[in-house]
């Protein structure tokens, strides 16, 4: 017995950071994106998730959906190799904490290689050129630092997402459970509007949480 009634819940330890990031994006803790959306997006990026373990029926309905259709890329972003990377066309071995500068240096190719969509910007978003000024302080060099990636890996990530209109970047715990967590949400998400990659069939920012029954 504790003896307070102010008590801790899992949905704090578990989920605030994507929670606080949909909110301060969207004004509402909604997953802009269906299950459905995995099998009609052309490019899937894993962030910090361990799907063939976490989530193995969603790991097989993405297996299931790339034997159909063989051209559908997959891109793991994890500091670890996990049974995941099986599936994957690219594993990012990023450094521990970098995903914020892996997504604000993708915000910054996107508008430096006009990948950007302007009119959904427009329609959809305040505040677009700052952040976009403010992504673009960082140059290749910094972001490979910082992530402790390639030069080389970095580019072939950018260029595969700038130039896939379908795309779904699917995040977990390795991007919630953090205490950039909310930043890291937010970066993602940031990447979705920019290229009005939201609100339509494949493609999306989507949270998923640790475990399928959570």
């Amino acid at each position: 017995f504790i003896g307070s009634a102010n008590i801790d819940t899992n949905s704090r330890l578990c989920m605030a950071s994507s929670v606080a990031g949909h909110r301060r994006a969207f004004g509402s803790d909604t997953v802009p994106g269906s299950y459905e959306d995995l099998e009609l997006a052309d490019l899937i990026v894993l962030v910090g998730s361990n799907l063939a373990w976490c989530h193995p029926v969603l790991y097989q309905r993405i297996a299931a959906a790339r034997e159909k259709r063989p051209d559908m890329k997959v891109v793991l972003v994890d500091p670890r190799r996990t049974m995941t990377a099986d599936i994957a066309d690219m594993h990012l071995a990023i450094a521990p904490d970098g995903d914020v500068a892996l997504f604000t240096g993708l915000l910054a190719y996107l508008g430096q290689h006009n990948a950007l969509d302007r009119t959904y910007i427009t329609a959809h978003t305040t505040g677009f050129g700052q952040a976009l000024f403010a992504a673009s302080a960082l140059d290749l060099a910094g972001i490979a630092a910082a992530t402790g990636l390639g030069e080389d890996e970095l580019v072939r990530f950018y260029s595969l997402f700038a130039a896939t209109a379908n795309t779904v970047t699917v995040y977990s715990q390795g991007v919630n459970q953090s205490s950039s967590g909310t930043d890291k949400v937010n970066a993602i998400i940031n990447c979705h509007l920019a290229t009005g990659r939201i609100g339509k069939s494949g493609a999306g920012p989507f949270s998923v949480t640790g475990q399928p029954n959570a």
